[in-house]
């Protein structure tokens, strides 16, 4: 309506919008000639009155309320998906199983889930304790029963797992000693302190081979370190990381 009015608009927030619906800033330059009027606001004129409106249907369209209808206008990524999956080795099972979650986050599982679970961070060394349960005993230290999922980052978050990991009376997670980790212990022990008890897993084997093979971090990484806010469960990786100077990824494990 600013336009057709010759009223000035904010023009970077215009291409921003466009973009959100496919529009490049290219076409845009096609339909509209511009008159800077002051800093970010110019004053558009309509040079294409058939693309123009084409374009006005693309922008006037309801907004979409899915990923269905959001990708027929190109940017399904601004809405989530109806469901979720989640990837676990139950206790006692050989292979993973799946369990799907709906948009409402119920779920149905083959399987009844144990008292304890392991969250492993990345595929690799989820993929290895299936093919050598023994790993358990190394990386904890000792062995434990319990269910283990792969988080595949911070993928394990979703509001629709909340139901699902209730279940749980404790919950212990194998993540990367980092920033990453950190964000994703924090959002997912302050989802879970409810109902689990959450641990971030710093045990003797997984110190030791982080002070074999930690990476020094940057000046910038230090400044994140020391902003991060840290629930209590977190202070003592903190302290780690905060004397040692190094971050390390699980995978170090397998080393």
């Amino acid at each position: 309506q600013n336009i057709e009015k010759a009223k000035a608009i904010n023009h970077p927030l215009f291409i921003q919008s466009a973009q959100l619906h496919s529009i490049s800033e290219t076409q845009l330059e096609e339909i509209f000639s511009k008159l800077k009027v002051r800093g970010n606001s110019y004053q558009l004129s309509i040079i294409d009155e058939q693309k123009f409106n084409h374009l006005q249907q693309r922008f006037s369209q309801k907004s979409p309320t899915n990923r269905v209808e959001a990708s027929m206008v190109g940017n399904s990524h601004i809405k989530p998906v109806s469901g979720s999956l989640l990837t676990i080795l139950f206790n006692q099972q050989s292979f993973p199983q799946v369990v799907v979650f709906d948009t409402n986050a119920n779920f149905n599982s083959l399987y009844k889930a144990d008292k304890n679970l392991l969250i492993i961070e990345n595929l690799e060394n989820f993929l290895a304790i299936i093919k050598n349960p023994d790993y358990m005993a190394l990386w904890l230290d000792k062995h434990w029963d319990c269910d283990i999922v792969y988080a595949s980052g911070n993928a394990i978050n979703n509001k629709l797992h909340h139901k699902f990991f209730a279940q749980y009376d404790k919950i212990r997670c194998l993540l990367d000693i980092d920033m990453g980790g950190f964000k994703i212990f924090k959002s997912f022990s302050h989802m879970a302190s409810k109902t689990s008890h959450c641990e971030f897993i710093l045990s003797d084997y997984y110190i030791k081979k982080y002070h074999q093979a930690g990476i020094i971090y940057s000046h910038q990484d230090y400044i994140k370190l020391i902003n991060f806010k840290y629930p209590q469960s977190l202070i003592e990786a903190y302290k780690m990381v905060l004397a040692n100077k190094k971050f390390a990824e699980q995978e170090i494990l397998l080393k």
